[in-house]
């Protein structure tokens, strides 16, 4: 608050009555202003601990209740995607996802109990990422491209899938933190990594002459936005009305990290 500092009479003088008032309550304002910031900045590493925590689990109520208090919290820059992506940039691990049923939203769907968790919905191609190890999402912000990488189970083995594609800050009015996301390309990789097996992009081409609606930049083309950003955690949420919780990998590791998206 004010500073204070002694007379020559040795009493205790508030330096702010000696000021414009116009100034005194620009101090004041200030003031509450750091206070106020102070308490948000102090409780975001609590609150993303919780949410971390209540992810690795399977209470979604409570996983969606924790989500939300970390986004209103502490929400990301406004201008996130104009002023600096590079926050964004590097290797992330998918914590959890939460979808909403078909016809709801997110809320609806966590209260009938019909809500899906680790499904990823990538342009319409749809993938369960519940089972093997976290998936991996890559956000290579120079080149303006975006991947999500799953271990899966087949009838030949498990093998490690890659969707990618390009990405660009939404157009006004869509808020600073959305990114429109035009997937493009999938991937079939050995588990390790160590080798291709299939590309076939061809499966986003057939998606969008089936709905062109995913091409032309309608409502439901696909978008992601960044909620919450600290330097380990990351919120988003999607057009499908997914919620997704990240962690950044710190080695910048996992099995595609040689392969360029």
């Amino acid at each position: 608050g004010p500073s204070a500092h002694r007379s020559s009479a040795g009493h205790p003088v508030d330096s702010s009555r000696s000021m414009h008032p116009t100034l005194t309550i620009l101090v004041h304002v200030a003031a509450a202003a750091a206070l106020s910031l102070g308490g948000i900045v102090g409780q975001s590493p609590a609150l993303e601990t919780r949410l971390l925590a209540l992810a690795a689990g399977s209470n979604l109520p409570a996983t969606v209740s924790a989500f939300r208090a970390l986004e209103e919290a502490a929400p990301a820059p406004a201008d996130l995607l104009r002023s600096s992506p590079e926050r964004l940039d590097g290797r992330w691990s998918l914590v959890a996802t939460v979808a909403a049923t078909v016809g709801e939203d997110l809320a609806e769907s966590v209260d009938s109990g019909t809500a899906r968790a680790s499904v990823v919905n990538t342009s319409g191609v749809v993938v369960d990422a519940s089972e093997g190890t976290l998936p991996v999402q890559e956000v290579d912000v120079k080149r303006r491209r975006i991947g999500n990488e799953v271990v899966l189970a087949t009838p030949l083995g498990r093998v490690l899938v890659r969707v990618a594609g390009a990405f660009e800050p939404a157009a006004p009015p869509a808020p600073g933190t959305r990114a429109t996301v035009s997937f493009d390309s999938l991937e079939v990789f050995t588990e390790g990594g160590g080798k291709r097996l299939l590309s076939a992009g061809w499966v986003f081409a057939l998606a969008r002459a089936v709905n062109p609606a995913l091409a032309n930049g309608a409502d439901d083309a696909s978008w992601l936005e960044t909620t919450y950003l600290s330097d380990k955690v990351r919120l988003g949420r999607g057009n499908k009305g997914s919620i997704f919780v990240l962690r950044r990998l710190d080695d910048g590791g996992g099995a595609l990290a040689a392969w360029p998206l």
